[in-house]
């Protein structure tokens, strides 16, 4: 019995799972899960029924083997008000976890199994036999090796060499220089650094090599996009780092290592290095690893939550909520409105305030120009009694329509005086009209 056939795929929305009702599967499969069987109601199936694994300080969670086209896996199931159990893409169970296991190699239902290999005669061999292939066979099998670069690429052939060496009976001794086997297609990202000067001995001149650094990533599966510069631990550059990162978790969202909240720190922690963050790294690897050994699956949110928390706490400006709140209220509105209002947004989720708030309101009305407050008050949209008050980004539409309004009659009133201006010939610098 394979997993539960799943119609489509896994995305962020719900997926209803009709749990198995019988204990089918073979032990290497459920490893810790362990299977429950409740009666039937009135005749029907019991959707309490089915795996659970149990989790340290967590209580038992439900959990489905399921099939998604043609992979297998386990998925952590919720329920539905009604009963029923559903999961989504989040909650699926990375293979190689401590607690749920899969196929092994020599199971027929392993998606790679191949059965026994097929016995053949003596006979039945010689029927297929090719000198040649056999000389080339045996040439590549002294001289291939895994180390080195790829001359079996197309930039350098080096098959019909040697099908030409061992066809004209020459031997391949065991120390000739080895080729190296072909790699799996990789996607290949190139990362320019500089070497030390090189110094022209001719010219006494110094040049700068760049030396190009391979990063390679299996094609199925490769991250997209930029990467997040490397976090030295500096407080200045904590959010920009975690924006970066957060972006670039975003573009990736269904590779696998950034759906993973326990490879996706560890991606992270990748991309942090320097002195003054290194023993807060190796601190985070040893409490992940705890969590996990303690029954955390690696797919619980709660690890990165905790991740996140302890990253601020560590790498941020503890004061900075008292000081952004002290900017807030010095905020002014001066010329740009646009930028008045980002900064002032800004500032406010720095101090950790919330935008609707009374206090964040008479703030904000405090800081623009007296004469746009009026017009705001004054408009036809605004009723100073009605139940519901005014939120913020109906302050920020009205402000900004008033503000429109009055853009609008100084640029006629300056075209009007133009005009005549033209009109009577009458320059401008004359003029007693301001």
């Amino acid at each position: 019995m394979a997993g539960v056939g799943l119609i489509g795929e896994l995305s962020n929305a719900k997926k209803t799972v009709h749990r198995r009702q019988t204990d089918d599967l073979p032990s290497h499969v459920k490893r810790h899960a362990y299977f429950e069987e409740h009666p039937l109601i009135e005749g029907r199936t019991n959707p309490q029924t089915g795996y659970y694994i149990n989790r340290a300080n967590k209580g038992k969670l439900p959990v489905e083997f399921v099939t998604e086209g043609d992979n297998d896996f386990w998925v952590e199931l919720k329920q539905n008000n009604d009963g029923t159990f559903y999961t989504n893409w989040k909650a699926k169970v990375p293979r190689g976890n401590n607690y749920l296991g899969w196929w092994n190699p020599n199971d027929p239902q392993h998606p790679d199994y191949l059965g026994p290999e097929p016995q053949t005669t003596v006979t039945e061999q010689l029927k297929y036999f090719d000198p040649q292939e056999e000389i080339l066979a045996g040439g590549i099998h002294h001289v291939a090796t895994l180390q080195g670069s790829m001359p079996f690429s197309p930039q350098e052939p080096i098959l019909p060499q040697i099908e030409q060496t061992t066809s004209q009976g020459i031997s391949i001794t065991v120390d000739t220089p080895p080729a190296v086997a072909v790699l799996p297609p990789i996607l290949q990202q190139p990362i320019m650094t500089e070497q030390p000067a090189e110094v022209n001995v001719a010219t006494g001149t110094a040049t700068n090599t760049p030396n190009i650094n391979i990063i390679a990533s299996s094609a199925n599966g490769a991250l997209k996009g930029n990467p997040p510069f490397i976090f030295n631990g500096d407080r200045q550059l904590s959010k920009k780092f975690l924006l970066a990162f957060q972006l670039w978790r975003m573009i990736n969202k269904g590779n696998d290592t950034m759906k993973q909240p326990y490879s996706c720190i560890i991606a992270a922690l990748s991309y942090m290095d320097r002195p003054k963050v290194d023993s807060w790294k190796e601190e985070q690897l040893t409490h992940l690893d705890d969590e996990v050994g303690s029954g955390t699956l690696e797919i619980d949110e709660n690890l990165w939550d905790d991740f996140m928390d302890s990253f601020l706490k560590a790498f941020t400006n503890t004061n900075r909520r008292a000081e952004a709140y002290q900017e807030l209220c010095k905020l002014k509105h001066n010329e740009s409105l646009d930028s008045f209002f980002a900064e002032f947004k800004q500032l406010a989720k720095d101090a950790d305030i919330k935008l609707d708030n009374h206090g964040t309101i008479e703030i904000l009305k405090n800081n623009l120009k007296g004469e746009l407050v009026k017009a705001v008050i004054q408009s036809l949209s605004y009723n100073p009694t009605a139940d519901v008050p005014w939120k913020f980004k109906d302050w920020e539409k009205e402000t900004r329509n008033q503000h429109l309004k009055w853009q609008t009659a100084e640029q006629y009133g300056q075209n009007r005086r133009q005009a005549m201006y033209r009109a009577f010939g009458i320059p401008p610098s004359k003029s007693n009209d301001r």
